[in-house]
């Protein structure tokens, strides 16, 4: 008996106690323990949490993963991809799950499915294969600060990885920041000196900038760590190429077991093909020329044009860094440089270009490049600064103060906003879009007077600007200019006669200054133009309640109602005027049999108290009298 419990005692501790514990809780801690499985555990780690989770949850969602890992290990990726579908089917935020199927996803090229995947991963489940793959997708589509960002967090989980490192460098290297991959390679080649595909990204940088020495010594480094490594030589006689060292490119060529092409372009050929447009024969006739004349700057010029022309970008960038190492310098070549730094979002070193180009020489596209720039830096002051040197040149240009009044606006400038776009109805009374922008400054400053004059110069340039009319109608009717207010809202149905809506806002002005003839007028008109116009109809029925006319009044108030049974006013004019009309009738008999029996009294004491004759009289006077109300009350 005691060596039975001896052996349960063992078989506790060996097997991770799970006495006592629920389905669920022996799920979760499989879970938990799936969730510490990453690309950097130890194999044998691996192997002992993989047995674990298969004891404490062989069918849940953790059981289903390792099912799947199983899978991916013997070579066979669709079972696999069933395995982790039906994992998330159990568990849709089990995050290795999801880990594993964007990677399997990204093997089979389905790449939208793998970011999704791969996204939901690394939420809560820290892999840096996951950000690797995601950088790899985020590079292919040119989202270089999307890739560089899952490269970065790749790198923060495994630090010495030099994989990854290089794998950052070259994410920095295409998206046109050498200075930082040349850094991210020289770590990888710290961490693991002679490592080859460092030493290749590193020379390949340092090619890309023009740094041609630099890369043949960093190639040399390499060749020696692989002698035969065929893609060194063929980076080595690139460089030499570029270098123009023809002699020496040759032989790297062979040695890459590439057949060195000799060209019989003759000098001269790539203008021809530059004006003819064929840039891929351009470029090779200028590398050919440059070959023979390696010292020349303007053939570098010239091939960084046709390069840039052909949309190779950084080898157009590289031909222009060498044209300057060569002393080239002009406003040209300091412009298509600095137009290719803007378009790869290298903002600082295109500025720095743009200001070199100006030093060769006013230029207005360079200005306008320039305040592009500040302005989405949110540079507002050196946007301005752009915009008044090229109003020097031709301060009456109106395109150019309205694109400066826009930006004082953005800046918060009001003041300077103001004093530009005066200056444009200066030159322009007629300018629309100024008077525009004058009209919403003064209305958020609050500045009502200059607000409505803004409005009516809007309106004498563009008569039918319907918002503008609005707008200066609210003005009237807060300030109580009702003789503007008529003025504009006849303005309003000359310009449109068969808008009913027009006549009823004239009608309500004038019934408001109780001119009731001109308001039933023009409430008639609204109707001709539409029979079923609720707030119409109600208003005459209300207008002739005011001036007497108690049946018309009660024909249009219950055509109202017909055509909206919820408006209110309609239904409450329709009882004031039934209350006045017909009392109520049971009120009416009560003070009937009062007077019968009043009138008994009265008889038999008649010649006691004569005085008491007069109130059998006040009945007949309370019926009567509401049939009189509304003519009394219609002048109101």
């Amino acid at each position: 008996m005691k060596k039975i419990v001896l052996y349960l005692m063992m078989a506790s501790l060996t097997t991770g106690f799970t006495w006592g514990k629920t389905g669920s809780e022996k799920c979760e801690e499989a879970k938990q323990l799936a969730l510490g499985m990453v690309s950097t555990t130890p194999r044998e780690s691996i192997s002992s949490m993989v047995d674990s989770i298969r004891q404490l949850c062989p069918e849940g969602a953790a059981g289903q993963y390792i099912n799947g890992f199983g899978s991916e290990v013997a070579g066979n990726p669709a079972r696999a991809i069933q395995s982790y579908k039906e994992a998330l089917r159990l568990d849709p935020d089990f995050a290795p799950a999801s880990g594993r199927l964007g990677l399997l996803y990204l093997e089979t090229a389905l790449e939208d499915d793998a970011t999704l995947e791969l996204t939901r991963a690394v939420r809560s489940h820290q892999d840096p294969l996951y950000h690797k793959a995601l950088a790899s997708i985020f590079k292919t589509r040119k989202l270089y600060s999307l890739a560089i960002y899952h490269n970065s967090e790749a790198v923060k989980l495994s630090p010495t990885n030099t994989t990854l490192i290089s794998a950052l460098a070259e994410t920095y290297r295409e998206a046109g920041q050498t200075g930082k991959a040349e850094e991210a390679y020289r770590r990888a080649d710290s961490l693991k000196p002679g490592d080859l595909e460092s030493l290749k990204g590193l020379a390949s940088t340092y090619s890309l900038s023009g740094q041609y020495d630099k890369a043949l010594e960093t190639l040399k480094k390499a060749e020696a760590a692989a002698p035969l490594d065929k893609d060194v030589h063929r980076l080595k006689a690139d460089t030499y190429l570029k270098k123009g060292d023809t002699a020496n490119a040759e032989t790297e060529y062979i040695l890459a077991g590439m057949q060195p092409s000799r060209s019989s372009i003759k000098p001269g050929s790539g203008d021809v093909f530059t004006s003819n447009k064929d840039f891929d024969k351009a470029i090779e006739a200028y590398r050919d020329e440059i070959s023979m004349n390696p010292e020349n700057a303007e053939l570098r010029e010239k091939l960084g044009n046709a390069l840039k022309a052909a949309g190779r970008d950084d080898d157009a960038i590289a031909a222009y860094r060498e044209a300057f190492r060569l002393k080239a310098d002009n406003q040209d070549l300091h412009y298509n440089l600095a137009m290719l730094y803007e378009k790869k979002g290298l903002h600082d070193e295109a500025v720095v270009e743009y200001k070199q180009a100006l030093a060769h020489g006013e230029n207005t596209d360079v200005r306008y490049r320039l305040i592009d720039i500040y302005t989405q830096r949110g540079s507002h002051q050196q946007a301005t600064e752009q915009y008044r040197i090229l109003l020097k040149v031709n301060p009456a240009d109106q395109a150019l103060l309205m694109k400066l009044g826009r930006t004082y606006v953005t800046a918060g400038s009001t003041k300077d906003a103001i004093a530009t776009f005066r200056e444009i109805t200066r030159i322009n009374p007629d300018n629309l879009e100024a008077h525009k922008e004058l009209a919403s400054l003064y209305k958020k400053g609050n500045q009502q007077d200059e607000t409505e004059k803004e409005y009516r110069e809007i309106i004498r340039i563009k008569k039918d600007d319907m918002e503008t009319r609005n707008a200066l109608t609210s003005i009237y009717v807060k300030r109580k200019s009702y003789p503007e207010l008529i003025a504009l809202l006849k303005e309003n149905v000359e310009m449109a006669p068969n808008d009913s809506n027009h006549h009823y806002k004239l009608g309500l002005v004038y019934e408001f200054q109780k001119e009731y003839e001109n308001a039933s007028a023009s409430y008639l008109e609204s109707i001709k133009l539409k029979d079923d116009n609720a707030k119409t109809l109600n208003a005459l029925g209300r207008v002739n309640m005011k001036t007497g006319r108690i049946k018309e009044a009660k024909e249009y108030l219950e055509k109202a109602k017909a055509a909206d049974p919820n408006m209110e006013e309609a239904s409450l004019l329709l009882s004031n005027i039934k209350d006045e009309l017909a009392p109520d009738p049971s009120k009416y008999k009560k003070s009937k049999k009062g007077k019968k029996s009043k009138k008994g009294k009265t008889t038999k004491k008649s010649t006691k108290k004569g005085a008491a004759k007069s109130p059998s009289k006040s009945p007949t006077k309370t019926v009567k009298k509401p049939a009189a109300k509304p003519a009394s009350g219609a002048g109101q």
